[in-house]
């Protein structure tokens, strides 16, 4: 009897079907070494699209972006899809040098909502406070211990940074359209969609992320730890330097490929784009990011 194809239905005439492409399944590949091995081949197939699209991401600026605006896209990993595994690493592999995750005093600190912030965290400590005297008060006097000692700002302040980083690397992808809206205003002359210059936005956004965790981060480690001033925690200004340089040059050569604009136009609007989007973040993601990581703590 012939053999029906497991994923379509479609009679198999050989190993592949013709219809969908699915090898038939034997016995072999129901076991833990078929699993293996396909796990191996992914990771080590230099030509796959996983690694083929993180080199062009990297070492051909904008050629993700302009083939996919062009329709050229088997041969790459979506734009969201490749995203979204660069927000994985970025879940997954510790972030020290990145502004997207803001401690409580940090937020405190910011003139658009900090005075807000402080008055949250006064009425936090004193309703704490109040609810653990009046626990206290409600225990039998023979039991009853000393009366606990008052918390302050910093008890909030831990439980709260519990928190942020993860909701800070759930909300990174806001930065994404705001992006997006600034490359909208700058070649609206191209007559882009908007979704177009989302995908420009998408790519120099996961750049950016795998920028940090397995460049800078990694570098700034080793710095510290050559240099002894590991404690410190701090890249010296040539490096910090450096690497916005790098990241400007990337969005540079992102922006002439991408949209086929001047030198001149690639050279001057990285700069004030960044500049803008980091302004949108501290109106919008910023205040955002604490809202959220307020209500959940």
């Amino acid at each position: 009897m012939a053999e029906a194809c497991a994923n379509c239905g479609q009679i198999l005439q050989g190993v592949y079907c013709h219809a969908c492409g699915q090898k038939r399944v034997d016995d072999a590949d129901r076991r833990l070494g078929h699993l293996l091995r396909q796990a191996f081949a992914v990771l080590t197939d230099l030509d796959g699209r996983f690694w083929g699209s993180l080199r062009a991401l990297f070492f051909q600026p904008g050629r993700l972006s302009r083939d996919y605006l062009d329709g050229r896209r088997r041969r790459w990993m979506s734009p969201f899809a490749l995203f979204l595994l660069a927000n994985v690493l970025y879940f997954v592999l510790p972030v020290g040098v990145t502004d997207f995750n803001l401690s409580l005093r940090e937020q405190m600190a910011r003139p658009l909502h900090g005075a807000l912030v402080g008055r949250l965290v006064d009425a936090r400590v004193e309703q704490q406070n109040r609810d653990r005297l009046a626990r206290w008060s409600r225990l039998p006097e023979s039991s009853r211990p000393a009366a606990p000692a008052p918390i302050g700002p910093d008890q909030v302040a831990d439980a709260y940074e519990a928190r942020a980083g993860d909701v800070g690397k759930t909300l990174v992808i806001l930065h994404v359209p705001l992006l997006a809206l600034g490359l909208w205003l700058c070649f609206h002359r191209r007559r882009r969609y908007f979704a177009e210059h989302v995908v420009v936005a998408l790519h120099q956004f996961t750049f950016l992320l795998v920028f940090f965790q397995l460049v800078l981060l990694p570098a700034g480690w080793l710095y510290l730890f050559l240099t002894g001033s590991a404690g410190t925690g701090q890249m010296p200004p040539w490096a910090m330097a450096g690497s916005l340089l790098l990241i400007g040059l990337h969005f540079t050569l992102a922006l002439r490929r991408a949209y086929d604009a001047p030198w001149w136009a690639a050279v001057l609007l990285p700069l004030p784009l960044l500049a803008a989007m980091m302004q949108a973040s501290a109106w919008i993601y910023r205040p955002l990011q604490f809202l959220v990581t307020w209500a959940i703590t």
